[in-house]
């Protein structure tokens, strides 16, 4: 998965371990299982944290689950209707609004998403804003509107924010995208967005209509905020989506991250033998080992396949992809999507659609890329459980992963006598912390 911010790593490295077997290739030991009534002490304690964090109005994620009772089956839908208007990028909470649709008029209202009223920590003040109902009069928010000339859309700005200009003019970018269809009979097509310097004086720019349908998708909008000597051809564009996970438009990888904008993306668990469902018995699952070398958070741990999806790729496209390239396993055998949820962090933000991959012994084979992966193993579930919630706590007992620094938290649960298992000590990347227990939430 896409991880934490850069300057959150250093606090989220794994303890030194002995790793089980040798450090080239470690194998895991059989495992001591915790007690019966520890075990249940693991898990319950993992989903009062997500009930408590992630499942009331200042959730860091949503979960769109289409198995539930009715009265959460209405929450979720008012909620999702909510959150199909808005997005995010920046330090904004983006409200996307149908003025006049019918004469190609619409406005994107963006409001801050700091507010002393809004609960604090990681993502939770983005989802709160997101579900909000947002004051018009919010200072330092601004407000664009795109409307269709004879030649091309223009986007209109009026704002005091500084240093606002080069959001302004990305998010431009990406609203006039959807006017384009309307001027099919067009040569070039003429866009009118706020300029970079100064967000309320117009720049005009002009491009052949077959440029913007090339096989590099709309990256000649975006090419002044890329490196210049760089291909266009070459750029891998990304959607930003809305709070439900639909594309609103495209936008180059790079500017995803530098603006952290919603996007879409997949988590996979592979599953040895068999799919997980709900009430059966759990299979080993796969969890791999990030080599030391790697920029962001070197050396954890992640139960999850991830990815980000490219611009117009089905996700189901999007999880067979990722899977095939980071662990060699491309025969069809992913499950139905189980569940999408919104995590929210300072480097990443992404609606995550989550499967399983049926690994068959014997027919299956799992290969890895050396300077990717250090290690991987099927390991039991209860270990994974156990270790996740394990190192769940230890994020909380820092105070730095959840926001919540002055809450005394206690770990969850005891190790059985004095021993302390080398999956104890596993600590996973935040990001699949988080999706892991929505997971378990689904579950």
């Amino acid at each position: 998965m896409c991880a934490f911010s850069i300057a959150f790593s250093a606090a989220f490295q794994p303890q030194t371990t002995s790793m089980i077997g040798s450090s080239s290739s470690p194998k895991r030991k059989q495992a001591t299982s915790f007690t019966k009534e520890e075990e249940k002490q693991v898990i319950n304690h993992s989903s009062s944290i997500f009930s408590k964090q992630y499942r009331k109005e200042s959730a860091n994620m949503m979960f769109m689950d289409a198995n539930t009772d009715d009265d959460v089956q209405q929450e979720i839908d008012s909620s999702s209707a909510l959150l199909s208007k808005r997005s995010l990028a920046s330090s904004y909470v983006i409200s996307m609004e149908d003025d006049n649709c019918s004469k190609g008029s619409f406005t994107w209202r963006c409001f801050p998403i700091i507010d002393e009223e809004m609960p604090e920590g990681i993502g939770e003040q983005e989802i709160s804003a997101m579900k909000a109902k947002l004051d018009l009069a919010t200072k330092g928010g601004f407000k664009l509107k795109c409307t269709m000339l004879d030649k091309g859309p223009i986007v209109e700005t009026e704002t005091d924010v500084k240093d606002v200009g080069a959001l302004i003019a990305i998010l431009s970018r990406v609203m006039v995208q959807s006017t384009f269809k309307k001027f099919s009979d067009l040569d070039d097509i003429t866009i009118t967005v706020p300029s970079v310097d100064n967000p309320s004086l117009p720049t005009t720019e002009i491009y052949p209509r077959q440029e913007l349908l090339s096989t590099s998708g709309y990256a000649p909008l975006f090419s002044s905020f890329l490196p210049p000597d760089i291909a266009l051809e070459t750029i891998e564009m990304s959607d930003m989506a809305n709070g439900d996970g639909n594309p609103i438009g495209y936008i180059p990888r790079p500017l995803v991250h530098k603006f952290n904008v919603l996007h879409r993306g997949i988590g996979i668990v592979v599953c040895r033998d068999t799919h997980i469902t709900k009430g059966q018995t759990l299979p080993e699952i796969y969890v791999h080992r990030r080599t030391d070398t790697k920029r962001i958070f070197p050396s954890l741990y992640d139960m999850f396949v991830g990815g980000v999806a490219t611009a117009g790729e089905s996700l189901e496209l999007t999880a067979a992809r990722e899977v095939g390239e980071e662990l060699g396993l491309t025969r069809p055998a992913l499950s139905d999507e189980l569940f999408k949820c919104i995590v929210c962090t300072s480097y990443n933000r992404c609606v995550v659609t989550v499967y399983t991959y049926k690994f068959v012994s014997g027919v299956d084979s799992i290969s890895w890329q050396e300077e990717e992966v250090q290690w991987g193993d099927f390991v039991p579930y209860d270990v994974v459980a156990n270790s996740a919630a394990l190192s769940i706590a230890r994020l909380r007992q820092t105070g730095r992963n959840d926001g919540h620094a002055s809450e005394v938290l206690t770990p969850c649960c005891s190790i059985k006598g004095n021993e302390v298992r080398d999956e104890d000590k596993w600590d996973y990347v935040p990001d699949g912390l988080l999706v892991w227990m929505a997971w378990i939430k689904w579950l």
